[in-house]
């Protein structure tokens, strides 16, 4: 898999407090690793599309949450932040 993520992302990642910015890049490299690692809590969302492919969230921690893609094997992250970006 390749893995990418957007300008809008990146922004969001460093307006983090720098404790969640820490265990966010953690979490980034067990997802390289393994996407599918339980802890990770990655699934689907039903119904919400970004730029016409379907979004799947995982769990940064209990609070915060990041939105991606996956798009001919290339996974875009594109959000990252508190639960509520789900929504958005």
């Amino acid at each position: 898999m390749i893995f990418r993520r957007t300008v809008a992302f990146k922004r969001e990642l460093h307006l983090l407090p720098p404790e969640v910015q820490r265990i966010a890049r953690a979490k980034f490299r067990l997802f390289r690793d393994n996407w599918r690692h339980p802890s990770l809590n990655v699934h689907k969302l039903e119904g919400l599309l970004w730029h016409g492919h379907q979004v799947f969230d995982l769990y940064v921690t209990n609070r915060y949450r990041v939105l991606f893609v996956i798009d001919h094997g290339v996974i875009v992250s594109f959000s990252i932040g508190s639960h509520g970006i789900v929504s958005k």
